[in-house]
């Protein structure tokens, strides 16, 4: 075709047709993302669902687990320290991810395994529709929070997505279909204090104002021996019936109602009572009194569950902190992440092996305000988990702490020297993920023999 016999004005109205297309279509994006209306909801599922689909495909497949690695921060492999004047009776409850499946591992100081549970989410949980997102594969959900019991049996949580006791050989005693999530107290009469989650959707009804749905409601489940739901406490009702709604919105945010966030009112990430042993030690509480630890605000708090009061609260000096716990001498213990996910440069989970390493234990007195670092201070001590980590104090004076970002459990005396070492080396780059460990004495289960059929003593 000549370009005498070309018809200009219909090219032009073409180009013009488009132009106004593209214009209209980036206008209505435009105005999609700010009214957040169906269209833009419906386009960022389909962008997030083919991102999930890529980044997800190698756990799909089983081909590389990598939601539980991280990069190795420490030498070495399994037991790495066992200090031979420690007590070598003691036995050593790991939960987290090992031989590419969710375990529970109790372990001798020498890394002997005495027992373990191997458990997988589908088979436990076939029918997940109680849950708003179930996980894709096995390889996409975590144990978080784990107890054993004298008689040999495990309770633990699956993360988010429901909590369970098996027996000595993994069997299901009792299994709970709830949200449960981050750690699991035992409570005096035989049951267990564990955080729980309820999800609001969008159009919900908020009792929460400012607060709209979608939104995530963390609450306080209080669990029989036998695995029956008696209770369940709204952390964010419980802080708006006592006056504390003003630390919830002292953020600076607008609470636009188009606002994005991460649907997290408070992030409730443990419930620790208050054991009558100790009860005296602390003149402002009494025992069955529980201490909540509220990750968002670095806020720790002392309820009373019968009448739903809160007792005293703190925000800091700890950061985005996990695991407080009463100890004799009207003192708590925490472990202080001490950072944020932004820090150093990465918007990741996960820092690097050469970011700063300034997580610690820290001792406060809630009666003074005084505090004093544990561990994590002085050099040798570094310590780093942006997110999670555990600790327990021990009946010599030192910690057991759980490092869960560097795949480390390591225990220290006293005066702060490391006696006890574990690495979950998964390949020589990478550790899998140790998300608690728990100290025994043998003398604290009634079994005399551990073996059982579907089991290998080492």
């Amino acid at each position: 075709m000549s370009i005498k016999n070309l018809d200009f004005s219909r090219i032009i109205f073409y180009i013009a047709v488009f132009i106004v297309v593209v214009a209209l279509s980036f206008s209505y994006g435009l105005y999609s993302a700010t009214s957040n209306n169906w269209a833009f909801r419906t386009a960022k599922s389909l962008k997030s669902d083919i991102k999930i689909v890529l980044e997800e495909s190698d756990r799909i497949f089983n081909s590389n687990p990598k939601h539980f690695l991280q990069p190795a921060h420490h030498n070495g492999s399994g037991v790495t320290i066992n200090d031979k004047d420690n007590d070598q009776d003691d036995l050593i409850l790991l939960s987290g991810f090992f031989d590419d499946n969710n375990e529970i591992r109790l372990i001798r100081r020498n890394g002997d395994i005495v027992a373990r549970w191997t458990v997988k989410f589908s088979e436990i949980f076939p029918d997940t529709s109680y849950l708003q997102e179930p996980p894709a594969t096995d390889w996409n959900i975590d144990l978080h929070g784990t107890v054993a019991l004298p008689d040999g049996s495990v309770v633990f949580n699956f993360e988010y997505a429901g909590l369970v006791k098996l027996n000595r050989c993994g069997d299901v005693v009792w299994k709970l279909d709830t949200r449960s999530h981050h750690s699991i107290d035992l409570a005096e009469d035989g049951g267990f204090w564990v955080p729980g989650r309820n999800f609001y959707d969008k159009g919900e009804v908020s009792h929460f104002q400012p607060f709209f749905p979608p939104f995530k409601e963390d609450t306080i489940l209080k669990v029989s021996a036998n695995g029956r739901l008696i209770s369940e406490i709204s952390v964010p009702k419980l802080l708006y019936d006592n006056d504390l709604k003003s630390l919830l919105t002292a953020s600076g945010e607008f609470f636009n109602l188009r606002r994005r966030w991460d649907n997290e009112i408070v992030h409730l990430n443990k419930v620790a009572v208050l054991k009558s042993d100790i009860a005296d030690d602390f003149p402002q509480f009494k025992a069955g009194d529980l201490m909540l630890s509220l990750r968002m605000y670095n806020m720790i708090l002392v309820v009373d569950p019968e009448i739903k009061t809160v007792k005293w609260w703190k925000i800091g000096p700890w950061e985005r902190q996990h695991d407080p716990e009463f100890i004799a001498g009207g003192k708590i213990i925490v472990f202080n992440n001490n950072t944020y996910t932004t820090d150093f440069g990465s918007s990741s989970y996960l820092s690097s092996p050469d970011s700063p390493r300034v997580s610690n234990i820290i001792e406060f007195d809630p009666l003074t305000d005084k505090h004093k670092i544990l561990y994590g201070e002085k050099s040798g001590q570094e310590l780093m988990t942006k997110y999670r980590g555990k600790h327990e104090l021990m009946p010599h004076g030192g910690l057991l702490i759980t490092e869960s970002e560097a795949g480390r459990v390591l225990e220290t005396d006293v005066d702060g020297q490391v006696i006890w070492e574990y690495i979950n080396r998964y390949n020589q780059d990478e550790v899998a993920e140790i998300t608690e460990a728990r100290a025994y004495q043998e003398n604290y289960f009634k079994l005399k023999n551990w073996s059982c059929e579907i089991d290998t003593i080492k």
